[in-house]
């Protein structure tokens, strides 16, 4: 799936057009959310318990982007004869469907409705349509079963991919998901009732929910395989043959792509989605979806598209890890695009998410995976995994090899999973912190006729490889040393002053990060109680570390009101 948004080279050439994205398909934003029955007092209304818990445990405020969009905005539009499709309470909007258009111009006057949307484009018609490759790569699995490089008694096919990672080790220590909650957006779950490697996952009651925003509340166990192959790889549990990397997890099963057609609809349909995980509490997200190209070519996305909050499915993104999930994105399959087309797709140019590259268990970089960038101080993608020559099962009860950055994604997401499970008090930032630096470099790349130098970070690998076991030394160490100089920093949000509290007798400097890695001041001497102020800084996130003895010794994430 490769599909994009053009947005801001567009809105100056159709102002006053309203956004069609998809057949009968449009995009309604709202001014407001005045005046709505819902109040930031009463979150239960429109998040759960579990919801609430998260945000509580990471000091995230609930606000005005968890307030659904008004009920008496949508009212309006169906009594004009629109046809809700899904609303959208992060864009303040809503999808309509209405096969005529004087509808959206009569919609287009009502007062709380915007002139001029943020995802504004002239009218799309449906043209060549683009092969919906779901981000795997094309292998035959009744053809492609690999000798694997290690074998297992328990774990059997899947022991390297999860190996490579150290991932087994977690499993070991009693790490296997337990207690966590993973949302795997899709673009449908055929078999996945039926098929043997997903009994355990039935008979335990962890598909805790499903819900179909493509196809109108239909079952997600149908329209495609793609989504029972990617699950398999985190929750298939076949002692002896196979083991997913995270088979005690809880799942939500969510569609939100369509076989129908490739176009926009399905970016806003994601978001949708997305709101609606962590509405449930969902801790981590699995994407293995991207946008880059739509039957319309004149809204494939370019590479200096992928800015990272431009795309609606980034802008989702980007809020979803501001609620605390941890969102993980596959990067793409067009590193060997004829066309052109080697980037990386939204959402997985979003900021504060986690993008996944393919590698083989032997450690090289797939040809296929999507170019990302290291610019700015900004990575992608962030890590790699196995996704070239993965195993997983093809919903037919064959255990086989296939490839794609969309393999690669859930062997990170069931893994990450399963540490967050260790360090379930950890704050999601903490989590990713943890990891990213945690990895090591990969085999040198072989681009054509050229062997790239490898490095940490580059555009194929980003950081490289995640050791798991490293990263659980690094957090002990972390959280031991925060124990035994008690340290505490508060309030987080902020809007002015925060404490630092430090119980030593050593003088301790105090590093104030932007979230994107640049020193921006420091303090030198700190001890006991100290203060320091960030009103100086505008709004977002911010991290601060504390060194003693020129070690860090701690380090957490400020937000900034």
């Amino acid at each position: 799936m490769k599909k994009t948004l053009l947005i801001a080279t567009l809105i100056a050439l159709c102002t006053g057009a309203f956004a069609q994205i998809g057949p009968d398909l449009y995009f309604i934003e709202f001014t407001d959310k005045n005046n709505t029955p819902y109040s930031l007092d009463n979150p239960l209304e429109y998040l759960s318990q579990r919801a609430i818990e998260r945000r509580q445990a990471q000091n995230i405020a609930i606000d005005s982007l968890d307030l659904p969009v008004n009920p008496s905005y949508i009212a309006a539009l169906q009594e004009l004869g629109l046809e809700i499709v899904n609303p959208t309470k992060w864009l303040n909007g809503t999808t309509v469907r209405t096969d005529d258009y004087n509808l959206v111009l009569q919609a287009r006057n009502l007062p709380f409705v915007k002139s001029t949307p943020r995802f504004e484009i002239d009218t799309v018609e449906t043209a060549k349509k683009v092969n919906k490759t779901m981000m795997v790569k094309g292998n035959n699995p009744s053809t492609n079963i690999l000798a694997p490089k290690y074998t297992d008694s328990e774990y059997g096919f899947s022991y390297n991919q999860i190996a490579l990672h150290n991932g087994h080790l977690l499993h070991a220590e009693g790490f296997k998901g337990e207690g966590m909650l993973i949302a795997v957006t899709d673009g449908g779950f055929t078999n996945a009732d039926q098929m043997r490697s997903l009994e355990y996952l039935r008979n335990s009651g962890r598909i805790v929910a499903t819900r179909d925003f493509a196809y109108g509340n239909s079952s997600v166990y149908g329209h495609h395989a793609h989504g029972s192959m990617v699950l398999s790889i985190m929750a298939g549990y076949l002692p002896g043959e196979y083991i997913g990397c995270a088979p005690e997890a809880d799942y939500i099963l969510i569609t939100s792509e369509s076989d129908d057609y490739e176009e926009i609809i399905e970016e806003f349909n994601w978001v949708s989605a997305i709101e609606y995980a962590d509405s449930m509490g969902a801790d981590l997200a699995n994407v293995s979806l991207g946008y880059v190209d739509f039957d319309s070519e004149r809204y494939n996305h370019s590479r200096d598209d992928m800015d990272g909050h431009t795309n609606p499915s980034s802008i989702g993104a980007n809020i979803a890890a501001s609620r605390g999930m941890i969102i993980v994105v596959a990067a793409g399959n067009s590193g060997q695009d004829e066309n052109g087309h080697v980037w990386i797709g939204a959402p997985s140019d979003a900021y504060d998410i986690i993008t996944v590259g393919a590698i083989d268990v032997y450690e090289d970089c797939a040809p296929f995976s999507s170019y990302g960038f290291v610019e700015e101080n900004r990575i992608k993608p962030d890590i790699v995994s196995v996704g070239w020559n993965a195993y997983a099962d093809y919903i037919n009860d064959s255990i086989a090899t296939g490839s794609g950055t969309s393999f690669a994604t859930p062997l990170s997401t069931g893994l990450i999973a399963c540490f967050w499970q260790k360090f379930h008090d950890k704050t999601s930032a903490e989590i990713r912190e943890a990891i990213f630096s945690a990895t090591r470099p990969t085999n040198p790349i072989w681009d054509g006729d050229t062997t790239l130098t490898t490095g940490t970070p580059n555009i194929f690998t980003g950081r490289g490889i995640v050791d798991f076991e490293v990263a659980s030394n690094l957090l002990t160490e972390k959280t031991e040393n925060q124990a035994s100089f008690g340290i505490e920093l508060y309030p987080t949000p902020t809007s002015d002053i925060i404490t630092i509290n430090l119980n030593s007798d050593k003088k301790a400097q105090m590093n104030i990060f932007s979230i994107d890695g640049r020193l921006l001041d420091y303090k030198k001497n700190v001890s006991h109680e100290a203060k320091y102020d960030f009103a100086k800084y505008p709004a977002g996130k911010y991290i601060v570390s504390i060194s003693i003895d020129k070690q860090i010794v701690f380090s957490q994430t400020i937000i900034k009101q």
